[in-house]
């Protein structure tokens, strides 16, 4: 079976070419659709009230009891006002803001990916900065005392963003596989038809002589 099929397409080289020529096209326009993303992450870590550190202590052995308010400002970055706010900065930017799984203190981890390089790290700026500024207006809204307001400092955060082509590699990928699997059964179809036309032709040749 197989070596009739790769008869079939040697016979038909033509629509071979021709097909190879088209899926190139194609898996070049798939490529000009979905462009390279650029991502970038940041960790910012809440720090305990000044009543909650004894004097001369160390406020990182006074992490423990900050998962709540860290899961608050996760809350607010998941609610329609912050995504629109960031909508109306960064309109290509999609971006989370969750706690960091990875670790057992409140740490936030904000991820951001956007068209451009410049515009992932300008958002991810953005949203870094503006934490400390949610966590200040949520404990004014309650009256916390300056002495109990819980703090925050920025862990970590990329300076560069990195490119990310996964995507785009897959779409160019199916789009490839996709032509290549059209050619190849095109030409297979079409040689099947020749071939049974020239059979025809040939039988009524014969019943004539």
């Amino acid at each position: 079976m197989l070596l009739d099929v790769l008869r079939s397409l040697g016979r038909r080289w033509y629509v071979l070419v021709a097909g190879i020529l088209a899926t190139a096209a194609l898996a070049f326009g798939a490529y000009q659709l979905t462009p390279p993303v650029y991502d970038t992450r940041g960790l910012v870590l809440l720090m305990p009230p000044e009543n909650a550190v004894p004097p001369g202590g160390n406020p990182f052995l006074a992490l423990s009891d900050l998962d709540l308010p860290a899961r608050l400002i996760v809350a607010y970055f998941q609610s329609a006002p912050a995504q629109a706010a960031v909508e109306k900065r960064a309109p290509d930017a999609e971006f989370t803001v969750a706690i960091e799984e990875s670790t057992r203190g409140p740490v936030i981890a904000v991820d951001v990916t956007d068209s451009s390089p410049d515009g992932a790290l300008e958002t991810l700026d953005y949203l870094m900065g503006d934490i400390p500024v949610q966590l200040e207006r949520m404990q004014n809204e309650v009256d916390v005392p300056a002495t109990a307001t819980v703090g925050s400092i920025p862990f970590t955060a990329d300076v560069k963003a990195e490119q990310d082509d996964s995507a785009t590699i897959r779409i160019v990928l199916a789009a490839a596989a996709v032509g290549l699997v059209a050619t190849g059964a095109l030409a297979f179809t079409l040689d099947g038809l020749i071939l049974r036309r020239r059979a025809r032709k040939q039988t009524v040749l014969e019943e004539h002589v």
